[in-house]
């Protein structure tokens, strides 16, 4: 049995840098060989994975969300595939706690061991993946444009900090979207398409259960108005989930063509696109294998 680690020293204040032996320790007491891969850039955790995942039984990723998300893209690149496990090491961490997993090295290295085994869902768009969420319009930009130093020493707190100085900037969006047979047309203060009940730290209601296997996005979008009416639809929105329609449409799509006559930023869980003027966002049942905590596994899988 093999297991490989792939981390970005960079995410979290850099605190993997300190834990990188426990987790090798650890797998060392059910894996053969462990060996680690520490990030040299943007894309290389991706790359390393497509050249090197063949040959070994588990995949961890540790870092942030921008960390597990290159693992995905090469693995998606790949078959067979090896099982992906994640240690969440970021500011946000998103994907840790859809997943179940704790703050905590020790708890979160236990599930790894435990192997709660399931499949999930990957979305696809133009060619590259996601897991968790897409999103376009106001707020989106705060996960990446909060800088470095700032998330250093500021935590999470850096992202309400960047996304009360985007609150001032007008960057709705003017989109047409087919989803399922359904289509749809206007001027839109934010679009969202997610599984999971986590955005940029913060945990917002869901009026129906959120499966991460059942081939479905959940769809919001908020139409423009102006920015503070819009702003206090997101804020109740937040609070109250899909029973919350003021200015609001909610649906489920498992595939989607969005086009824009002006090119847009598109953000994927967490991390910015370059700008496009036409996506296609496919979701593909159950295509990685992945240890989540008991829990998620009852609550948020069939």
């Amino acid at each position: 049995m093999r297991a490989l680690v792939v981390y970005n020293g960079f995410s979290g204040k850099s605190k993997i840098l300190k834990h990188i032996d426990y987790i090798c320790q650890k797998l060392k007491t059910k894996y053969e060989i462990v060996e680690t891969f520490q990030s040299t850039g943007p894309n290389s955790i991706r790359d390393y994975v497509i050249q090197n995942a063949k040959d070994f039984d588990l995949v961890l990723a540790a870092g942030g969300d921008g960390s597990i998300n290159e693992a995905v893209n090469g693995l998606m690149m790949i078959k067979p595939r090896p099982t992906l496990a994640y240690v969440p090491t970021g500011t946000c961490n998103d994907t840790g706690k859809t997943l179940g997993l704790k703050k905590s090295l020790r708890k979160t290295m236990k599930i790894i061991l435990d192997e709660n085994k399931t499949f999930l869902d990957v979305n696809q768009i133009n060619g590259q993946y996601f897991i968790y969420g897409l999103a376009a319009g106001n707020l989106t930009n705060v996960s990446y444009e909060a800088k470095y130093k700032a998330k250093k020493m500021f935590g999470k707190f850096a992202y309400y900090l960047e996304a009360v100085k985007s609150i001032g900037k007008d960057k709705s969006i003017h989109i047409d979207i087919e989803a399922d047979g359904k289509k749809i047309s206007g001027k839109y203060f934010l679009f969202l398409a997610t599984n999971t009940r986590y955005l940029a730290s913060l945990k917002f209601h869901r009026k129906k259960r959120i499966y991460l296997n059942n081939g479905k996005l959940y769809i919001t979008l908020i139409r423009q108005t102006n920015r503070f009416i819009n702003t206090i639809d997101f804020i109740l929105f937040m609070l109250i989930g899909e029973g919350y329609k003021h200015n609001i449409e909610h649906f489920e799509a498992s595939n989607m063509i969005i086009t824009s006559k002006k090119a847009i930023p598109y953000n994927t869980d967490g991390e910015g696109l370059p700008k496009l003027s036409r996506i296609e966002v496919t979701v593909l049942p159950e295509q990685i294998e992945i240890i989540v905590s008991k829990r998620v596994l009852k609550r948020h899988f069939n």
